[in-house]
């Protein structure tokens, strides 16, 4: 029987109201959609590097930053690339697809949900049962419980069920971001708290170790919101400072050409698509031209992508 018992203490309610207020700060704040940009795409890589390096990956941030901001570079998954560069990608990949499906969801998360998410960046085979799984999310699903500790339950259960024969950890870090997303504690995109656990990776790994070994994970929540809340403190510093941007990338990388700049104002009603072939017609241009354009946008995160083949269509986030 899985236990993950814990209580909500003086402590971890501090944190909670902590959050809480902190959240409120960054939403309120106006940014420009070039700004917001940018620090949402330092949260992204920073959130990437920071888990692949908890998992063992030896490649540096300006290495990951270089990979996934080239142009294609999922393509790069259909080449023989080392497993690390492919462990990167994957890596950025599932979170986009966590952005795309699950940001503020009104739905459950079932064991086929996270078999998905998991075959995106890894594919180490299933060593237990999948009732195993299931147990670890009716226990999650069962009430109403604070997105912060609906997250931090998923990261350490993962780790104590162990589900798969390799990636569990990354698996742990990615579900807790889709919680916090499901439940609309995204705040702007920017959660990462492995930013924080990278910086005192000993008194993580102790932490973690002792909530997987004890009747109750009250300690662990407790550690767990205050990662988060150190981590959404430098982020609110950062953008009143205006020091958007530590990626150290050309100000051409975040700059649109006239034509997307349209297409991105046509997407602006809520509900609205659009198609390779209308981006043509629109603005009679050839099928090259129009793809460009909006694996340009899709790249940079402004549009997301349905669908396969012909019937790809795209809407903005």
């Amino acid at each position: 029987m899985l236990n993950l018992s814990f209580n909500l203490s003086t402590r971890l309610k501090e944190k909670l109201q902590t959050l809480s207020k902190l959240r409120q700060d960054i939403l309120i704040i106006p940014l420009s959609p070039k700004a917001e940009l940018i620090i949402q795409w330092n949260a992204k890589i920073d959130r990437t590097y920071s888990s692949l390096s908890l998992a063992g990956n030896p490649i540096t941030k300006s290495e990951m930053t270089k990979l996934l901001t080239s142009p294609q570079y999922s393509d790069l998954l259909k080449t023989r690339i080392d497993k690390n560069k492919r462990d990167v990608i994957g890596y950025k990949i599932a979170q986009d697809y966590i952005d795309q499906n699950w940001l503020v969801a009104n739905k459950s998360v079932s064991v086929k949900d996270i078999l998905i998410l998991y075959d995106i960046f890894c594919n180490g085979a299933l060593r237990i049962s999948m009732s195993k799984i299931q147990e670890l999310l009716d226990y999650l699903q069962a009430y109403e419980e604070s997105p912060i500790i609906q997250a931090g339950i998923v990261s350490l259960g993962i780790i104590k069920i162990h589900p798969f024969s390799e990636g569990n950890g990354r698996l742990a870090r990615l579900l807790s971001l889709l919680f916090l997303y499901k439940n609309g504690f995204d705040v702007r995109r920017l959660v990462a708290p492995e930013n924080i656990w990278i910086k005192e990776r000993k008194i993580f790994e102790e932490t973690a170790k002792m909530a997987q070994n004890t009747a109750s994970i009250t300690l662990w929540l407790e550690y767990f919101a205050e990662s988060l809340s150190s981590q959404l403190k430098e982020v609110l510093e950062r953008i009143k400072t205006g020091a958007h941007d530590s990626l150290g990338l050309s100000p051409d990388f975040w700059e649109l050409n006239d034509r997307q700049k349209q297409i991105m104002s046509m997407l602006e009603e809520p509900g609205t698509t659009i198609t390779n072939r209308k981006v043509q017609s629109q603005f009679k241009i050839s099928q090259i031209t129009a793809s460009r354009d909006l694996s340009r946008l899709s790249s940079l995160g402004l549009i997301f992508t349905h669908g396969k083949g012909r019937s790809i269509y795209y809407s903005r986030i």
